[in-house]
């Protein structure tokens, strides 16, 4: 049985009235992925890596699960400017958060500002709050898992979350890997196959637990190496794509 707890980032930074994002804090060689909205409920989720002033990564949005690549630079420790193919954000780490999610003074936990399409001259609003670093490159996100193959994590986290999603049980007890363990009205239980887990579905998959499986973004997850973690930790991961955690 493994069981982990969701790994965090945690920017402990001196506050000095500036909302300066240095390599201290968001360290080269890392992958830093920040989730939130362009418009007023598109969601996305930015990956990237920095070095020096530099930033490369990708961000994909949740209605279609495809990377886009953006390049760019973050100018004086405050702006942060990325171009796409069809697009261009100009945004800036905010010294407080608009929407008070955070306290602030802040340095790197929020990116505000605006993405336009070319040659459109509406400016859409972009909020990113940031999720967690890891370590990883963007060729290769879960390398530090031992996963092989990106796209295949990709395939079966969102295979899994659309099986629970759709009801269809059986595929979503044959993508576990067992022994797993999890909780039975607030009891902790060992499941030894998917014939034994599916006597007990709905009791594992409460609509609140299937709530923050659906909710989660089964692309460019955070990882480490123990597993790949979908969401905030209710799901992991292994380096096959199977299924090794189950925090209920």
């Amino acid at each position: 049985m493994r069981r982990f707890l969701a790994a965090a980032i945690l920017l402990a930074v001196p506050c000095y009235g500036w909302a300066e994002c240095t390599a201290k804090q968001l360290a080269p060689g890392w992958l830093w992925h920040y989730a939130g909205t362009i418009g007023e409920s598109d969601r996305i989720r930015l990956t990237f890596t920095r070095t020096g002033d530099a930033v490369s990564g990708v961000y994909f949005h949740a209605s279609d699960l495809r990377d886009v690549r953006v390049n760019g630079k973050i100018s004086r420790d405050t702006g942060l400017v990325l171009d796409e193919a069809a697009g261009h954000f100009e945004a800036e780490f905010a010294e407080h958060d608009p929407r008070g999610k955070f306290p602030g003074p802040l340095r790197c936990q929020i990116i505000a500002g605006w993405w336009r399409k070319n040659g459109s001259a509406q400016k859409l609003p972009v909020y990113l709050s940031l999720e967690s670093g890891s370590a990883g490159t963007l060729a290769h996100l879960y390398q530090i898992a031992g996963a092989k193959d990106d796209e295949l994590i990709h395939r079966n986290a969102f295979r899994f979350q659309k099986a629970l999603g759709a009801g269809d049980k059986a595929t979503v007890a044959a993508m576990i890997e067992y022994p797993i363990r999890a909780h039975v009205a607030g009891t902790a239980k060992t499941f030894h196959s998917a014939q034994e887990l599916l006597t007990q579905y709905d009791a594992i998959f409460t609509p609140a637990y299937k709530k923050a499986i659906a909710e989660a973004l089964p692309r460019n997850m955070f990882v480490n190496d123990r597993g790949i973690m979908m969401g905030s930790g209710a799901v992991w991961f292994g380096a096959d794509g199977r299924v090794i955690t189950l925090n209920n």
